[in-house]
């Protein structure tokens, strides 16, 4: 079975600009298959949907399938702006806060 066209397929299904939707796939050895999605920015979160809803049913989808084939597959985001964002900044709680 062709994991990655089915992710695919999920993917620009989604994403309101299909046409940005990149999956890729590697073998890792050992039956283990990675499959990376990297979509424009406006489309990640409708692909992780409410609450993650929509990349665990998409995950849960594909395991089913491949463990049809003794496969594990893993599905992950390749978007750079998720891996690689800004620290948020610290709250000021010294104003108006219970002492310490």
């Amino acid at each position: 079975m062709d994991y990655r066209a089915l992710v695919e397929y999920v993917a620009r299904s989604l994403a309101e600009k299909p046409e940005e939707v990149l999956v890729e796939s590697f073998e890792r050895g050992g039956g283990t298959v990675a499959i990376k999605v990297k979509l424009a920015d406006g489309d990640v979160g409708r692909f992780i949907g409410k609450a993650g809803r929509n990349i665990e049913a998409i995950r849960t989808l594909i395991r089913v399938a491949s463990s049809r084939d003794h496969k594990r597959v893993f599905v992950d985001l390749a978007n750079p702006s998720l891996t690689h964002s800004a620290p948020r900044e610290r709250r000021d709680d010294s104003a108006g806060g219970p002492p310490s």
